[in-house]
């Protein structure tokens, strides 16, 4: 396809109203823990920096983010804890936000899995990697798209990848 027609792809998986909706009912109807699953580490940053109006922490879970964060950056090199993505993660995590994918530390991954795990992130965007051998329970799974690149070509989803995404 021409490249006009991928961007016309890239955006119909939602934009910034189509997620703060969507991230309000799971909120309101109480189906946090929630796991959006994109395909592409950079469409879950996309994704999570449209959400950056949205707080679903209480006062008291964002202290105890803060703490939790604090003493995780701590265990950086200085270089390391000024980076980006550092600065990213630990500011939407206290929301009750989170991102999952490989292009981060491996320090922040635990992070959020350990948060995610104690419903400090009740949102967490993440690549199938964190479907990988994680146990996580959610309340609610959402796919941004049922289509993956596999090394080749697009494809949709196997039945089998579904379920180890969405059967959790």
């Amino acid at each position: 396809p021409a490249s006009g027609s991928k961007a016309m792809v890239w955006q119909a998986q939602g934009d910034k109203s189509n997620w703060v909706s969507l991230i309000h009912y799971l909120d309101r109807f109480v189906m946090t823990p929630t796991v959006i699953f994109s395909f592409s580490k950079k469409k879950c940053e996309e994704i999570a920096r449209m959400l950056q109006s949205i707080d679903l922490n209480t006062a008291k879970e964002r202290s105890a983010v803060q703490g939790f964060t604090l003493q995780a950056v701590a265990r950086l090199s200085q270089n390391d804890a000024n980076l980006p993505q550092v600065e990213m993660i630990c500011e939407m995590v206290k929301r009750g936000i989170g991102v999952h994918h490989g292009g981060l530390l491996p320090i922040l991954k635990e992070t959020v899995e350990i948060l995610f795990s104690r419903n400090l992130i009740k949102v967490l965007l993440a690549t199938e990697t964190f479907a990988m051998g994680v146990n996580m329970p959610a309340k609610a799974v959402v796919f941004n798209s049922i289509r993956k690149h596999d090394g080749n070509q697009f494809r949709t989803l196997e039945p089998g990848e579904m379920t180890q995404m969405a059967g959790r």
